[in-house]
C-alpha cells in the first residue's frame, strides 16, 4: 500500500496541528473546553473531511480522512472523534441520505463547529441484534409520532440533533426500519442523564413518549436498514482510526519511557525481554494499521466494503487492546497508577470490542460471507 504526497502532507498537516494546536490530552474534553477546540478543528478544516466543498467540507476521500483522524488521536482524542463524527460518522447520515433541504439546514453548522450530531440506535433489547428495535414512528398528520428509547448515546449531552433509528412500519421485519433526524427540545423527546462508561465518555439514555417529529426530518424510510448499515461502517472505520490514533500514543509514551527508565544500573530497553515486548507491539501496529488502511482505500463513494470493515474492526480491536495492556506492563506501577495517562489509554480502546458491533458479530458474519450462506443467530 502507497501513501501518495497529497496523501502524506495530510497527514503532515494533521500531526504539525496536533502538536502546535491542541494540548496532550489525558481525558475527553467537555463544555466550554469541547467547544472552544470544536471552533480550532472548524476553523483549520478538520470538521467535516469527507463533506462536500459547498456545505463548508473538504471533499476528501475516507483514507485521507483516517490519516488525519489518527493523528488528532495521538494528541487529542476528543479531537479526532469529533473530525470523525463530523466526517465519516454521524453527519455523514444526513450527507449520504438527506436531502438538498436537510443537507443545506445542518451540514454547515456542523463544519463549523456550531452543531455536535449522535447517533440514536442501540436499545434496551436491541444491542448487537440492531434489526430488533422498537422504537416506533407512526405517521400523524404534518408529522410521524416517535414512541420507545434508546440507551448508550455516546456524547447525546453535547448533541442538538439526532439520527434516530426507527420503525415506520407494523411487520414487524428489518424492511420496516428507516431513520428520522430529531432536534434537542422536540416535544416529548427527553435526554436522560449523564452516565460514564468506562473510559470516562459521557453518554445518555433517550426517551420518546408521543414525540412530534415534522416529516420533513425524514431521513429513509422502506427497506433503509441496508443503507443506513452502509453509512455506518464509515463509522466504524472512523472509530477504528481513533482507537488506532490512541493506541500510537500509547506506544510513543512507553518507547520513551523503557529508552529512560533504569532498573539494575541500566535502561530496561537493555533487557531482551522487553526488546520482544516492544518488537511485538510494533508488529501488531503496524499490521493493524496497514488492515485499516486498505479497507480505508477499498471504500466506493465513501462507503467502505462491509467485509474489510469487519476485518479491520476484529484485528484492531483486538491489537489495541494488547498492545496498551503491554504498555502498562512496561511501565510498572506507574502505567497502573491514575496519575499516568496509560489505563486510560487502555479503557478507551476496550470500547472498541464492544462499540459498533461486538467482534462475535462481526465475526459471525464474516463466516456467513465466507460460507456463502445465511447463518441466523436466531431460534
Amino acid at each position: 500500500m502507497v501513501i501518495t504526497e497529497s496523501q502524506q502532507n495530510w497527514r503532515d498537516l494533521a500531526r504539525d496541528f496536533a502538536k502546535r494546536k491542541l494540548e496532550p490530552a489525558t481525558e475527553w474534553l467537555e463544555g466550554e473546553q469541547f467547544w472552544d477546540n470544536a471552533t480550532k478543528l472548524a476553523d483549520h478544516g478538520f470538521l467535516g473531511l469527507t463533506l462536500p466543498e459547498e456545505y463548508g467540507g473538504m471533499n476528501l476521500n475516507l483514507f485521507d480522512a483516517l490519516l488525519i483522524i489518527e493523528e488528532l488521536c495521538r494528541v487529542c482524542p476528543t479531537s479526532g472523534r469529533h473530525a470523525y463524527h463530523a466526517s465519516m460518522g454521524i453527519a455523514s447520515f444526513i450527507n449520504h441520505l438527506g436531502n438538498e433541504e436537510q443537507k443545506k439546514r445542518y451540514l454547515p453548522l456542523v463544519t463549523s463547529g456550531k452543531l455536535f450530531v449522535s447517533l440514536g440506535m442501540s436499545e434496551p433489547e436491541a444491542g448487537s441484534a440492531a434489526t430488533d428495535i422498537t422504537t416506533t414512528a407512526v405517521e400523524d398528520g404534518k408529522h410521524y409520532r416517535l414512541n420507545g428509547s434508546k440507551v448508550f448515546i455516546s456524547d447525546a449531552h453535547l448533541a442538538d440533533l439526532f439520527v434516530v433509528y426507527a420503525r415506520f412500519g407494523n411487520t414487524g421485519r428489518t424492511s420496516d426500519i428507516g431513520a428520522i433526524l430529531v432536534e434537542r427540545g422536540t416535544p416529548g423527546f427527553t435526554i436522560g442523564p449523564n452516565e460514564e462508561n468506562m473510559s470516562g465518555e459521557i453518554q445518555c439514555a433517550l426517551y420518546f413518549e408521543d414525540a412530534m417529529v415534522p416529516k420533513e426530518n425524514v431521513l429513509v424510510t422502506e427497506n433503509a436498514f441496508k443503507k443506513l448499515m452502509g453509512v455506518y461502517n464509515g463509522v466504524r472505520l472512523g472509530f477504528l482510526s481513533q482507537t488506532l490514533g490512541i493506541t500510537q500514543a500509547a506506544f510513543d509514551r512507553t518507547i520513551e519511557h523503557v529508552n529512560q527508565r533504569k532498573q539494575f544500573g541500566k535502561e530496561i530497553a537493555e533487557f531482551q525481554g522487553v526488546q520482544w515486548m516492544v518488537s511485538d507491539m510494533y508488529v501488531q501496529l503496524e499490521t493493524a494499521r496497514t488492515i485499516l488502511y486498505r479497507a480505508g482505500e477499498a471504500a466506493s463513494d465513501n462507503k467502505p466494503d462491509k467485509n474489510a470493515v469487519s476485518v479491520a474492526k476484529i484485528f484492531v480491536a483486538e491489537a489495541a487492546q494488547k498492545i496498551t495492556d503491554t504498555c502498562i506492563q512496561l511501565h510498572g506501577g506507574y502505567g497502573f497508577s491514575k496519575q499516568y495517562p496509560l489505563e486510560w489509554y487502555y479503557r478507551c480502546v476496550r470500547a472498541a470490542s464492544i462499540a459498533g458491533g461486538t467482534l462475535q458479530v462481526h465475526k459471525n458474519m464474516l463466516a456467513s460471507s465466507v460460507l456463502d450462506r445465511k447463518i441466523s443467530q436466531r431460534k
